[in-house]
C-alpha cells in the first residue's frame, strides 16, 4: 500500500484501497451507524494515544521529556478517565454499536500482521 505511483508521486494503491474500503463501509449501513462506529473506535485510539505519553516518558526516565503535555500527569489521567467513561457508557447503552465499531477496527489486524511480517523479513535480509 505504500508504493508510490511513478508518474504522479502519490500512494495510488493506498488511495484505491481506501476508496474500496469506503465503498464497503458505505454499503454496510446508514451514515449515522457508520458515524457511531467511527466515533466509538476513534475514542479508543485517542485513549491509546494519551496512554502512550506515559509509556514514552517512562522509557526516557532521567532524560528531558521528549513528549511534553501541559499539566502532566494530571491532564492525561483526566482525559483517560473521561475516555474510559465515554467508552464504557457506549458499551452499556449501545452494545451493538460498540461491537460493530470494534469489529471495524479489528478488520485491520490481518493487514497489520502482514506488514509486520514483511518488515521483519526486510530487516532479516539487511
Amino acid at each position: 500500500m505504500a508504493d508510490v505511483h511513478p508518474r504522479f508521486g502519490t500512494p495510488a494503491l493506498a488511495v484505491a484501497g481506501t476508496g474500496a474500503w469506503a465503498v464497503v463501509l458505505t454499503l454496510s449501513g446508514t451514515f449515522e451507524q457508520l458515524l457511531a462506529y467511527v466515533i466509538f473506535s476513534g475514542w479508543l485510539f485517542y485513549a491509546l494515544a494519551a496512554a502512550s505519553l506515559f509509556v514514552f516518558r517512562r522509557r526516557r526516565v532521567g532524560e528531558e521529556a521528549a513528549y511534553r503535555t501541559p499539566g502532566y500527569p494530571v491532564v492525561p489521567i483526566v482525559f483517560l478517565l473521561m475516555t474510559a467513561a465515554l467508552t464504557v457508557s457506549t458499551i452499556i447503552e449501545a452494545p451493538k454499536t460498540a461491537m460493530y465499531g470494534l469489529l471495524v477496527v479489528l478488520t485491520g489486524l490481518p493487514a497489520y500482521f502482514v506488514w509486520q511480517r514483511r518488515a521483519a523479513d526486510v530487516a532479516a535480509e539487511a
